[in-house]
């Protein structure tokens, strides 16, 4: 009798070890591949080297009357190719007429592409902004009464970024008592290219009778701050703009606003697609992608600490 229960425990364990491998298989086969290299950054700014770094004191150094150079390099670590004109620096925090040789406003643009990163080009694309591009560079005028003086310089960084989301495999169900092909009622996977704002979710639901929906969950996951194309920078609240493919027969709203979208105090925000066109029926069932694509400028201040000494 032992031993038939054993053999039994024995049979039951590898018609398990089949259904759990089956299991498996089936949700291999049902996962899908990320179109996006990913990642949380847009145009990243850092200034150049001005001075020589002191260990001692913790920041760059030069003497009086020398001068230095004032570069900002622009480097693209996200998906979306930044055009000519569209990346905008400013130098922030020194009274440019104290100093010689800086650009007389104080501001650049980029004059060439920044390329996105690829399979291609992982690190992206980069340019040099030179605000002392003329025969000297900067040279500070004002006579130092200390033995040192400590300038802080900004660089308040504006550029224009896209993200793009794909949701491979939205349902399109006219009976959803059906359980084939697909499910309505469910989180949906969800891709986000290499972007400071970011989708991080998305969820089909029923929207009545023969209509579907799809919940979209942004959040800027950067430190900047972020207007629409062509809008002022608003101190109250973050905006965007936003589309998604085959616009038709989507009425996509963000707290009832369409295409556009308020990101609140935690820099998130909700964009709900409702299927506006012909009704599902019955013999509606299939799947489609439907892709998101978020339009916004982005505003970064990076700052460099520069010691003058006297002679």
């Amino acid at each position: 009798m032992q031993q038939r229960r054993y053999i039994k425990l024995i049979i039951f364990s590898i018609i398990l070890l089949f259904i759990t491998a089956g299991c498996k298989e089936e949700k291999k086969d049902n996962s899908f591949v990320s179109p996006f290299i990913g990642g949380n950054k847009g145009l990243i700014a850092e200034f150049e080297e001005m001075g020589f770094f002191n260990e001692k004191s913790g920041m760059e150094e030069i003497f009086e009357g020398e001068a230095f150079p004032i570069e900002v390099v622009l480097k693209n670590k996200g998906e979306h190719t930044n055009t000519a004109g569209m990346a905008t620096v400013t130098l922030l925090g020194i009274n440019i007429n104290d100093f010689t040789g800086i650009v007389s406003n104080g501001v650049l643009q980029n004059i060439a592409e920044i390329e996105k990163i690829s399979e291609f080009n992982k690190e992206g694309g980069e340019i040099i902004l030179d605000f002392t591009s003329g025969n000297e560079d900067a040279k500070y005028k004002i006579p130092l009464v200390g033995l040192s003086y400590d300038i802080s310089v900004f660089a308040n960084v504006v550029y224009e970024y896209k993200t793009y989301a794909a949701v491979p495999k939205v349902c399109f169900k006219g009976n959803l008592n059906d359980p084939s092909v697909c499910e309505v009622e469910e989180i949906k996977d969800v891709f986000s290219s290499g972007a400071p704002i970011q989708v991080q979710s998305a969820e089909e639901k029923r929207a009545g009778t023969g209509r579907v929906s799809v919940e979209f969950k942004i959040e800027n996951v950067g430190t900047g701050k972020v207007t629409k194309p062509g809008a002022n920078f608003d101190p109250r609240y973050d905006q965007l703009s936003y589309t998604v493919s085959d616009a038709n027969n989507w009425d996509c709203r963000s707290s009832g606003r369409s295409n556009e979208a308020r990101l609140d105090e935690n820099g998130k925000a909700t964009i709900i697609c409702k299927w506006d066109g012909t009704p599902l029926t019955n013999n509606d069932l299939y799947t489609k992608q439907l892709d998101l694509t978020l339009f916004y400028k982005y505003k970064e201040l990076v700052h460099k600490q520069l010691r003058i000494k006297k002679q």
